[in-house]
């Protein structure tokens, strides 16, 4: 019985040696996580062993797949992308700008004469008058009235509207019967500044009144300063230098003032040299008078 009870002694002391060398091994590769609250649980965790093998050539293969893609191609291959190239490209701008809605378009009349009646024509004649109420703008014809009738603020002699200005204009016809009607604007038109093309050149016109100050006639007001930006745009857009610009003021001497004013702006603004502009001032002896400065680009 002692023999037995001495065996199982031996067993159990050699059992115990064994777990706590094995305990003492696994505490170094252990970590341990401490969860506080009422209840306090030890968590061992073994760390991974991850060994992480990054190859550079694999980093590259998509790029070098890629370009050889493009190496590769044979002439045949080329032939069929450039179907898709137009053979002509049209270098014409787009006639589109951000921020440029102060400046006037033209036509400037442009009206659909409708009566409310079906009328046969005899005859018909539209003019537009000027402050004076000289015509300086007239057509004229037989038959029913045109379905559109423009007037792109040129007068007979070729020359543009004058700014800051009141214009009408009056449709006068009469029917097959003999009897006389008219169509005319109650509200006179006044355009203070207008852009319009001619002889290949974008021309720009801003009258003085929205330009300059009413007292010192060489400084720039805040309205005026908002259509020269609007004017910067299209020299931006234009890309045409030098620049011509016009001065038609009461006199020279103010009219040199003024281009001081509107030259140092642009300069700053543009970060371009002065010789990039072409200043000239003039006297205005228009009746009545047309004080303006007129901006002459590309061409």
């Amino acid at each position: 019985m002692i023999k037995k009870i001495f065996i199982f002694f031996m067993v159990t002391l050699f059992y115990s040696f064994l777990l706590s060398a094995e305990e003492q091994k696994q505490e170094g590769d252990s970590s341990e996580v401490v969860v506080k609250g009422q209840l306090k649980i030890k968590v061992e965790t073994k760390k991974p062993d991850i060994e992480v093998i990054t190859d550079i050539n694999d980093v590259a293969d998509e790029a070098v797949k890629t370009e050889e893609i493009y190496l590769g191609l044979a002439p045949e291959d080329i032939k069929d992308i450039k179907v898709s190239i137009p053979g002509v490209i049209n270098e014409k701008r787009t006639d589109y700008h951000p921020e440029l809605n102060l400046i006037e378009t033209q036509p400037i009349f442009s009206i659909s004469p409708k009566l409310k009646q079906k009328t046969e024509m005899e005859k018909w004649e539209f003019k537009v008058t000027d402050p004076t109420g000289r015509s300086v703008y007239r057509i004229k014809g037989g038959g029913d009235l045109p379905e559109k009738i423009v007037w792109d603020g040129f007068d007979r002699e070729g020359k543009i509207l004058k700014l800051n200005v009141p214009y009408l204009y009056m449709l006068t016809y009469i029917d097959k019967a003999g009897n006389p009607g008219n169509i005319m604007r109650k509200n006179p038109k006044i355009v203070n500044a207008i852009k319009y093309i001619k002889d290949g050149k974008l021309f720009i016109e801003i009258s003085h009144k929205i330009l300059f100050d009413l007292k010192r006639k060489e400084k720039l007001t805040d309205e005026g300063k908002k259509y020269i930006v609007e004017v910067e745009n299209y020299l931006k857009s234009y890309n045409k230098f030098p620049v011509t610009i016009k001065f038609y003021s009461e006199d020279k001497e103010l009219a040199q003032d003024q281009i001081m004013s509107l030259e140092k702006i642009l300069t700053e603004d543009l970060k371009l040299p002065k010789d990039f502009f072409k200043m000239e001032d003039y006297k205005d002896d228009s009746i009545p008078k047309n004080l303006r400065t007129v901006f002459i680009i590309g061409g």
